[in-house]
């Protein structure tokens, strides 16, 4: 179980943080293809935390709810309040390159892969909890 660990918010950490979050997963995955895509979601998450949030640090932890059977990813920033579940833009994915809007991608990616995600603030701290069950 990865608990609340913190590190700075630099994009020169985040391969650090994709091989913490890769070693939890593969604990308890072990088709590749959905190991894959779930360090693609949290690399698309971190991302967005150190580019565009404003924090120094960013505090990740990964446990797995037993009786769920589910692998529950907690991001927590310091940075601006922002809910990317609340006003995440449409995308049209069947659409040109050129004719698509910049941005929101990430946020289409992880919200159709995991199962379940929510946001919450709790003393100036954004909170995103990200879902996926067993497969």
């Amino acid at each position: 179980m990865l608990q609340s660990k913190e590190f700075p918010a630099k994009r020169e950490i985040l391969s650090q943080m994709l091989t913490e979050i890769g070693d939890e997963v593969e604990k308890y995955f072990t088709d590749e293809k959905w190991i894959n895509r779930l360090k693609v979601c949290a690399e698309e998450i971190l991302a967005n935390i150190i580019n565009y949030s404003g924090s120094e640090k960013v505090y990740v932890s990964c446990d797995f709810l037993e009786d769920e059977q589910t692998l529950r990813f907690e991001f927590v920033d310091e940075g601006a309040l922002y809910n990317p579940l609340e006003k995440a833009p449409e995308v049209d994915i069947e659409a040109e390159l050129d004719e698509r809007p910049i941005g929101g991608l990430g946020i289409f990616l992880y919200t159709t892969i995991m199962d379940k995600l929510e946001y919450h603030c709790d003393d100036g701290r954004n909170h995103l909890l990200a879902y996926k069950k067993l497969v």
